[in-house]
């Protein structure tokens, strides 16, 4: 029994969704000043509500990398400097962030708020992105 599932394992397993390692390297941190929030996301229904991955770390570095664990897919990061450290990515007229963001291809909207479609990439092997902060 036990040898028909090993053999039924190793049929299935290089069918099975891959788990690939995304590294991120976020710049232009204003040092000493709160943390940088990295989110990962993985639909356009999603976008900027519900994250599959976050990660927070102290702004500790003009640079400062992140590592994740992810499936192949296809996704679009969000990173911002938590200055004030109220967990938000603060906003004021017309919804223009107030403090440091970045999204991945370094989109920067222009008249309207970034859609996943603008930021995806596909991960499908070891990914590194850089994301610069402004």
């Amino acid at each position: 029994m036990i040898k028909l599932i090993f053999c039924l394992f190793l049929l299935v397993a290089p069918f099975a969704p891959g788990s690939e390692k995304l590294e991120i390297s976020v710049k232009h941190v204003q040092v000493g000043k709160g943390s940088i929030v990295v989110e990962i996301y993985n639909a356009k229904e999603t976008f900027f509500k519900k994250p599959v991955e976050t990660k927070t770390v102290k702004a500790s570095g003009q640079t400062l990398d992140f590592s994740f664990d992810v499936p192949d897919g296809v996704y679009a990061v969000a990173a911002y400097q938590d200055i004030n450290e109220n967990k938000e990515l603060d906003k004021g007229i017309f919804n223009i962030p107030k403090e440091p963001y970045g999204l991945s291809n370094n989109y920067r909207p222009k008249f309207s708020a970034p859609t996943f479609d603008d930021c995806k990439f596909n991960i499908n092997r070891e990914t590194t992105i850089t994301i610069i902060l402004k």
